[in-house]
């Protein structure tokens, strides 16, 4: 157990593809509240993304950090489910409580929601404080690398869930990222047919078969046969592309379902006209809070396969080297995991 008094070390965005160490006092535990000492977290595209200025959230200075993995270090007044020790996943997901949204379960839609690491504080420290009914508890199974994950993996179950995945339909993911190889897996889970991924990294490509793809298509091979028109029963647009979008379309059959998933950063242009004549089910998917405890079964059980993803890892004092890595855009890097263990703790 570390102790209390000990002061919090963090990272921070300062401005445009900066960042800077900086040392602070640990916040205050309200009640309600649990703080967590993290123990990995995840780099996404979306922390380079705010870096870079192309998604508008918080504002420098701040900690970002959203897929996150610790260990509960202290427990506020009121928090009878948590103890210190516990091993636990963070939903960085936060918002009012009390509107419609929120009550039906569906906290993502309350108008008041944000998220830790986008517009608030996140898991770029050592010690993070979040509302005790944001954490779930971590089989043994399952470790910390590992869980960090459960966020990337709740928003893509939360697109299957919406998709109605039938036995034996055709599906395509579009774009060979973290979210197009879980969306492989969890097609197969849910009992599409053959399921292809559509790609321009032959190292993705290849993790994409080992994982349960069924065909790839590499768009940078002159000879490459992409899916036929009117093939598909379902694709996933994990790219977010005018170019991906355009293909989505073209290859669904007459009555196919599209999820659109990937973030285009600015508003593209959509062949309605085929979309209407060809009846296509068009379906855009974020959050999903109510996915959270089927994921970490999936995880516990092994139905989603994460470590094959984890490619490189960093310590905590290299941060800023995990970002400028993860920025170079190298093809062997597909996920990017900050690890802090006790030793780190001890010497830093």
């Amino acid at each position: 157990m570390t102790n209390a008094n000990a002061r919090n070390q963090m990272w921070e965005w300062t401005g445009f593809n900066a960042m800077a160490p900086r040392e602070a006092e640990r916040a205050d535990v309200g009640p309600g509240q649990v703080e967590v000492r993290i123990r990995a977290i995840g780099i996404c595209g979306t922390d380079l993304h705010i870096m870079s200025g192309h998604a508008e959230f918080g504002k420098p200075p701040l900690p970002l950090g959203h897929e996150l993995a610790g260990v509960v270090e202290r427990v506020g007044a009121g928090v009878a489910s948590w103890r210190a020790g516990d091993r636990v996943c963070v939903d960085p997901l936060t918002a009012c409580g009390a509107c419609e949204a929120c009550l039906a379960g569906n906290k993502h839609r309350c108008l008041d929601s944000g998220e830790f690491g986008l517009h608030y504080p996140g898991g770029w420290q050592r010690f993070m404080v979040v509302p005790a009914a944001n954490l779930y508890l971590l089989p043994d199974a399952v470790g910390f690398a590992e869980a960090t994950q459960a966020e990337t993996l709740h928003c893509c179950l939360g697109g299957i869930d919406k998709l109605d995945v039938r036995i034996g339909d055709q599906a395509t993911v579009v774009g060979d990222g973290p979210t197009g190889l879980y969306f492989v897996q969890l097609l197969k889970a849910a009992g599409a047919g053959k399921v292809r991924m559509i790609g321009m990294r032959d190292y993705r490509l290849r993790l994409a078969r080992e994982l349960g793809a069924d065909e790839t298509t590499n768009l940078r091979d002159p000879d490459a046969i992409p899916p036929a028109s009117n093939a598909q029963d379902i694709v996933i647009d994990a790219a977010g592309t005018e170019t991906s979008l355009a293909q989505s379309i073209d290859i669904l059959k007459i009555g196919g379902r599209l999820l659109l998933f990937g973030l285009a950063g600015k508003p593209i242009t959509v062949d309605m006209q085929t979309v209407v004549l060809k009846e296509l089910s068009l379906l855009g998917s974020t959050n999903a809070p109510h996915v959270w405890p089927r994921v970490i079964q999936m995880l516990a059980a092994g139905q989603a396969r994460v470590k094959p993803l984890l490619t490189h890892t960093y310590t905590f004092g290299e941060m800023d080297k995990a970002i400028a890595f993860a920025r170079s855009q190298t093809d062997e890097a597909i996920k990017i995991i900050v690890s802090i263990d006790d030793n780190q703790e001890e010497s830093q």
